[in-house]
């Protein structure tokens, strides 16, 4: 098995997609608890997931959702190790990577889990309208299933391929449910959970798949996935028993100790960021873009106003990762002086307007009125317009329609290649204005050609330094986050520590 290098201490893709205050707002009143009992984990989250789909999900907390229900080839264990799920062992021959499947494993209705079921799933993720899993499986070339084995040509590294396989991109449907019109709620993977109730803005129920050929995954009897927008009422809910577990803002961490409640605190690969649309308002300047980097004083927004959660950058990958670029700790002081200057040479002497949307709960409204208080130093005046998590990143990432977004990006794993993929190039997600520059397009075929380390780092690490020089976005800080748990919780951070399968969460 290979090791996954350089992974940033419990970068989870919760972390790296969700605020530790609720990223929409809850609707209405809330129900009671559909399970009960020992085993029963019922976990109160800040975001509801954009769909059960594993391949058409558009946020990275969907994977919290969505991967106790799905199996992959591989899987990531809390270690970092590449280890096997679907796939039992797994060669790489010439530019081939031949996967040997195990037998026996089903879907939730019955159908054989075989090569040809992978091979499908595969396909689909590449190709169906609507994947959001395109770009995350992109160095695959072709897909062939033989005599019960599985074979892909690709090009990259194996480390990247397999990393990609682990993840969303790889979850494994059944190919019966493929044109199902309700499989964004209704899942049917192969997964040990099944869901059993959805209830839109308001939780997900899941039970044991008793077809599920490792009962060692199984370490629940129950499953309940609440979403709370609201800071207080999710701890106090934990507080007096109604929840097991919920995501935390820092400064409640002490009122969680009082109450002999656990808090786990993790340094995640999430960057809060002001998103820019080179294709809209002044940002296809990249004078104008500079400027606004250097208007932001990230020390005091991350000491004053989160706490010191958070640790100032200018770039994706936090301190720590192997494609951190350290010379990029000095790039973009505060200073307003020089910011103004920039707007001047971009004939915005008496600055500009814009609007920016803001995901619309406490805390990133507040982060959002920090920038916009800083940048009216400069004579550049944001205006804000607050909604949902959902509604922003369509109108924004989906439709191009958004001046700048608030939000927070993700960093999957954190994984380089993706980075680029979905905020520097042509096509990306977090790239609605096609901001191209020619020699990140030209790093980020060669890095991901690359099949060692140290031309994946040299390459990754020139990308963030091009990147920050173009200044695509005004990124402002990575940050913690902190969970509270009672104390039935088993094993909890080693879903922080590795990645969004609660599959290795058990009760006491």
């Amino acid at each position: 098995m290979s090791r996954m290098t350089g992974r940033v201490l419990a970068a989870s893709l919760t972390a790296i997609a969700v605020l530790s205050a609720g990223c929409a707002q809850s609707g209405g009143e809330r129900a009671p608890s559909t399970q009960s009992g020992a085993g029963v984990l019922r976990f109160a989250y800040t975001a509801f997931p954009s769909t059960l789909d594993p391949h058409k999900a558009s946020t990275a907390w969907d994977e919290l959702y969505v991967l106790p229900v799905y199996d992959r080839l591989v899987t990531i264990t809390p270690e970092g190790e590449i280890a096997p799920m679907i796939a039992e062992s797994w060669t790489k021959k010439g530019g081939k990577q031949i996967f040997t499947l195990r037998s026996g494993a089903t879907f939730h209705d019955g159908t054989p889990l075989d090569a040809e079921a992978v091979r499908a799933n595969l396909e689909r993720a590449m190709t169906a309208q609507g994947s959001t899993a395109k770009p995350l499986l992109k160095m695959i070339k072709e897909v062939e299933a033989e005599d019960g084995e599985l074979a892909i040509r690709f090009t990259g590294s194996e480390e990247d391929l397999l990393n990609a396989l682990a993840h969303r991109g790889g979850a494994l449907i059944s190919p019966k449910a493929f044109d199902n019109p309700d499989l964004d709620r209704k899942p049917v993977g192969s997964g040990p959970y099944q869901v059993t109730d959805y209830r839109r803005d308001d939780r997900v129920v899941y039970k044991p798949f008793s077809g599920y050929y490792d009962k060692s995954s199984q370490r629940l009897k129950g499953l309940e996935m609440s979403f709370v927008n609201d800071d207080d009422t999710r701890l106090n809910g934990v507080r007096s028993g109604q929840y097991d577990a919920t995501l935390i803002r820092p400064e409640q961490a002490g009122t969680a100790h009082d109450a002999d409640l656990k808090v786990e605190e993790f340094l995640t690969g999430l960057v809060y960021q002001l998103n820019l649309n080179t294709g809209r308002s002044k940002f296809g300047d990249q004078r104008v873009r500079q400027a606004l980097n250097h208007a932001v004083d990230r020390k005091t927004i991350t000491e004053k106003l989160l706490l010191g959660s958070c640790e100032p950058t200018v770039q994706a990958a936090p301190a720590g990762h192997w494609a951190h670029e350290p010379s990029l700790a000095s790039a973009y002081p505060y200073d307003p002086a020089k910011a103004k200057q920039l707007l001047a040479a971009a004939g915005l002497q008496n600055g500009f307007s814009f609007t920016a949307l803001v995901w619309d709960n406490t805390a990133f409204v507040q982060l959002g009125e920090a920038i916009q208080d800083q940048f009216k130093q400069v004579g550049v005046d944001m205006k804000l317009r607050p909604m949902s998590a959902d509604q922003s990143i369509d109108l924004y990432q989906n439709r191009g329609e958004a001046d700048a977004l608030v939000s927070q990006i993700g960093v999957a794993g954190p994984d380089p290649r993706l980075i680029a993929q979905q905020d520097y190039l042509k096509g990306g997600l977090n790239n609605p204005g096609d901001l191209t520059v020619e020699r990140i397009e030209e790093l980020a075929g060669e890095s991901a050609a690359a099949t060692d380390r140290a031309a994946q780092q040299a390459g990754y690490r020139e990308i963030a330094k091009v990147a920050a020089e173009h200044a695509y976005n005004v990124p402002i800080c990575n940050r913690k986050l902190y969970y509270a748990v009672n104390d039935k919780v088993r094993d909890f951070d080693k879903l922080l520590t590795g990645y969004d399968d609660i599959r290795v969460v058990g009760m006491g």
